[in-house]
């Protein structure tokens, strides 16, 4: 009797347990479990390598932000060294000054003021003045001007003891054009002797698109040229064009490098020539060609490589002098751990960061699976 007591209990057991096994999903083999376990796993180590950074910012290797910092640092000295000319331009005394054509003058009598006048220099660099007619003054100082008056009026008994003074109103004159990449491209008036530093400081110095040389345009007055310049083509018909090398003129100070500037001159700043930086980078886009710019320095001026994607492989595409197309890999870890050179750009050659394959895939991975984290471009290669 217990025996026949437990067979049914022992039935209903087993029917139970087979409803359960009838229920549950089928268990793959022996095989294909162990490589989803792989996957798995490996899938979880590269996600696992993603920690460390919290956010989507770039990160730059060391060599390629110390490369950001000294091109900022640079082009802060430079503006700072064009202030300085500002501020002795706006302190320097303009008596020395010679009037010419077009130029506005103030006659001021002090002992009356019906002879009081406003008066413009003719193309003859004369001007016209009641009971004086027509007088030269071209050439001449504000004092020396003032002096002549003095004498003219006494001569002719029309002012016992006459005080003059001259003051010029506008200056028109005299001029130099300054144009290209700065701040403040206008005609400004040479009040005085001025030389090439204090001009391109009353322009309101270098733009951030400025090269690194200005080109001091003047008509050819002999065949003298100076040794620390380099006269090249002009640009029109009796005239010359001294290259100056900003770098040595502002940094070095080099003095003879800071040429007078002459009536009618014209200082061109020329724009920097550009290289592209494409790919795996935070902010793909156009660098300017100076300070020495190479492939790290231009990838630091792109933001840094792609905090997520990017590997230190790169390409630099560049077109050879008969336009032929050239391609140079190079590869970014090597460069800042010192085992590789660090290549030159030319205008408009273009550097192109890969992507990893591996990045890549995790970053696929990373958007299908929340709660994954971002990855540092030093975390796996």
């Amino acid at each position: 009797m217990f025996n026949r007591r437990r067979s049914p209990r022992s039935a209903r057991t087993g029917d139970k347990t087979v409803a359960r096994e009838n229920y549950a999903l089928p268990q793959p083999a022996t095989g294909s479990r162990m490589l989803s376990a792989t996957i798995i796993c490996c899938l979880s180590m590269g996600l696992g390598l993603l920690g460390g950074c919290g956010g989507p910012a770039a990160q730059l290797p060391p060599q390629q932000a110390v490369a950001q910092v000294d091109f900022l640092a640079k082009q802060n000295r430079l503006q700072e060294q064009l202030s300085k000319q500002v501020t002795q331009v706006s302190g320097m005394d303009y008596r020395d000054y010679k009037v010419g054509p077009e130029d506005l003058l103030e006659i001021n009598f002090l002992d009356t003021d019906k002879l009081w006048a406003e008066v413009r220099v003719n193309g003859q660099g004369e001007i016209r003045l009641l009971l004086l007619g027509d007088i030269q003054v071209a050439g001449l100082t504000p004092a020396e001007v003032a002096k002549k008056l003095v004498r003219l009026y006494k001569e002719g008994d029309y002012l016992k003891d006459p005080n003059i003074t001259v003051a010029i109103k506008e200056f028109r004159h005299q001029k130099v054009a300054v144009t290209g990449a700065v701040n403040k491209p206008d005609h400004y008036a040479l009040i005085g002797p001025r030389t090439l530093l204090e001009v391109l400081g009353m322009a309101g110095g270098l733009s951030d698109k400025a090269g690194e040389t200005a080109h001091l345009i003047r008509a050819r007055k002999g065949a003298s040229r100076s040794q620390a310049a380099s006269p090249v083509q002009s640009f029109s018909p009796g005239s010359e064009t001294i290259v100056v090398d900003l770098n040595r003129l502002l940094l070095k100070g080099a003095v003879d490098l800071n040429f007078p500037v002459q009536n009618g001159d014209v200082v061109f700043i020329p724009f920097a020539q550009t290289a592209y930086v494409l790919g795996s980078v935070a902010k793909p886009g156009g660098v300017f060609i100076k300070d020495n710019m190479t492939v790290t320095k231009a990838v630091a001026q792109a933001g840094g490589l792609h905090v997520m994607l990017s590997s230190y492989n790169a390409t630099v595409l560049r077109q050879d002098e008969n336009g032929q197309r050239q391609t140079i890999l190079v590869n970014l870890a090597q460069i800042t751990k010192g085992k590789e050179e660090d290549l030159s750009l030319k205008e408009n050659d273009i550097v192109y960061v890969q992507e990893s394959g591996i990045r890549r895939l995790l970053f696929d991975v990373k958007m299908l699976l929340p709660g994954s984290v971002s990855v540092s471009p030093a975390a796996m290669f």
